[in-house]
């Protein structure tokens, strides 16, 4: 029994229907047609100036090795065609809100991420960029040692934040453009050079460290 205009499908209607889609995803597949997501990088070697002991240099390795998984990740910047270059890492720990006793209520956390990207000549392939992240969190002085678990917990978080955007862009179609391009721009002047061997000018000791809530340095 069945209403008009209801549809009805038989077993060998729902095979041929779904062998079509299949059809259909290969033919796209062939034709060259991806599903969106991260663009592998164009160079074939990569030299990550950043301390594989930190928490943050690890994950960086680990989302560029999936990312990019034809990418090899060598242990000097003389082996590279490109080479991550980590100029600053900065932490700010600020208060936002006080309460009536003049107490702190509220600290902003904060994540200053400075870095450039360029070859193996220094031409610059990501000039300096800095990528900031901010969160808020209330605190309490009565509980300090759980609101310091809490603050590195926020740092470890935002520092997976910051990872995610300088993967995008790290494999933005800008920074191909620039690599396939990198000897006429030279040639002509367009673009800042750098020392491939520089060391990291600024960055946090390793391990990472949580800003006391109790310096005055950081009480700004």
């Amino acid at each position: 029994m069945y209403f008009a205009g209801q549809q009805t499908h038989s077993p060998r209607q729902s095979w041929l229907l779904r062998g079509a889609c299949l059809a259909l995803f290969m033919l796209l597949t062939a034709c060259g047609f991806t599903l969106r997501g991260v663009t592998p990088l164009p160079f074939d070697t990569l030299y990550i100036g950043i301390p594989d002991n930190t928490l943050f240099g690890a994950d960086v390795r680990r989302a560029l090795r999936a990312a990019s998984p034809n990418t090899k990740l060598v242990s000097s910047p003389k082996e590279a065609q490109a080479i991550l270059q980590q100029v600053a890492n900065d932490r700010t720990l600020r208060e936002v809100s006080l309460n009536a006793q003049g107490r702190v209520e509220e600290y902003e956390l904060g994540i200053n991420y400075t870095f450039r990207l360029i070859d193996d000549k220094g031409r610059a392939l990501i000039p300096d960029t800095t990528l900031s992240i901010f969160r808020e969190m209330p605190y309490d002085d009565q509980i300090v040692q759980a609101k310091q678990g809490q603050i590195e917990t926020l740092y470890n978080s935002m520092q997976r934040d910051l990872v995610a955007r300088l993967l995008r862009r790290m494999t933005a179609p800008e920074v191909r453009k620039a690599f396939e391009t990198r000897e006429q721009r030279g040639e002509d002047g367009e673009i800042p050079l750098y020392d491939p061997t520089a060391p990291a000018q600024r960055a946090t000791p390793a391990p990472w460290q949580t800003p006391s809530t109790t310096d005055p340095a950081n009480l700004r």
